[in-house]
């Protein structure tokens, strides 16, 4: 069988972490002839999770995580690396465990990948990101979780390497050299981030769990604060807006058992702003008018 588009991911402990890996894996395989997925150690039942899908597309590899890679996340471009590199297809769609892609946006993905696959020009195609906070009638709307794109399919012939905390991918035509921007579509999809809706006890365990891969530890302080903070006090209220439209369908049985609603008019919400903050709101007010394309080093935005 020919293999025009593979989708992959990587999974650890997805069940104790209670990621939505199970709707995020479905999301994709409507547009993909194989889906890839690396897992690491588990001992909570992630690959019978995994199983429980029962489609055949699903081919399921195994992984070590290496103990003493803990700068800066770099494990995770590691295992997205080491599922990207048994992609058959001539695209690969990379999908995150806490992240689900609309239905309602897959037959503009597969009409793109047609149109641009024999286009040497483009090496990916980019989706607009949308981060909810709390619950899912709450979203996040500021840059870079709302506004800014995830360049989440690519050719992987095309030397094509997740980087950094495989929070995007560079290309790499000669494998030693540093790397360059890779060239990309903006399809105007989009993918639903739901890392941040969870009861805070789940909350700590992931946070708990993902900050041993990185040594930074500013960033491991915040975690901790963020765990025992309410979701009112971790961002300030002019970061928060009410999310007004429909979710994946994948994800409606998720949705309806969830038990925690925000109010957003409650007067609990932080609102004195840092300098770091109101920086992020002009930045924000910039690229909504401007595009993010002047604001990343991660991708340069082609038109087609």
């Amino acid at each position: 069988m020919t293999i025009r588009a593979s989708g992959f991911t990587f999974l650890r402990n997805a069940v104790k972490l209670d990621y939505p890996a199970v709707e995020s894996i479905r999301s994709v395989l409507p547009i993909v002839d194989e889906f890839i997925v690396n897992i690491g150690p588990s001992d909570d039942g992630t690959e019978d999770l995994v199983r429980s899908i029962n489609d055949p597309k699903i081919k399921i590899i195994h992984s070590q995580w290496n103990p003493n890679l803990v700068q800066g996340g770099y494990i995770y471009a590691q295992q997205t690396n080491i599922a990207l590199f048994n992609c058959m297809g001539k695209w690969a769609f990379y999908i995150q465990a806490d992240e689900v892609v609309h239905d309602k946006d897959l037959p503009v993905l597969d009409e793109l990948m047609k149109k641009c696959e024999d286009d040497d020009r483009i090496e990916g195609l980019a989706l607009n990101e949308l981060t909810f906070w709390g619950d899912y009638n709450t979203i996040i709307n500021v840059y870079p979780w709302r506004y800014g794109h995830r360049c989440w399919i690519v050719k992987p012939h095309k030397f094509v390497l997740s980087r950094g905390d495989a929070s995007g991918f560079t290309v790499h035509p000669k494998y030693k050299e540093r790397g360059r921007r890779i060239r990309v579509v903006d399809s105007g999809a989009r993918v639903f981030h739901y890392s941040f809706i969870k009861p805070l006890s789940a909350l700590a365990e992931k946070y708990k769990t993902v900050f041993n891969y990185w040594s930074d530890q500013l960033e491991k302080k915040q975690a901790e604060e963020l765990t025992r903070s309410y979701y009112k006090s971790w961002f300030p209220r002019q970061f928060i807006g009410r999310y007004e439209g429909n979710h994946p369908s994948v994800m409606q049985k998720r949705i309806e058992q969830y038990p925690i609603k925000l109010d957003l008019n409650s007067p609990e919400w932080r609102t004195k702003l840092s300098w770091y903050e109101r920086k992020k709101l002009i930045q924000t007010w910039l690229i909504r008018r401007l595009g993010d394309q002047w604001f990343t080093q991660s991708y340069k935005l082609v038109r087609i």
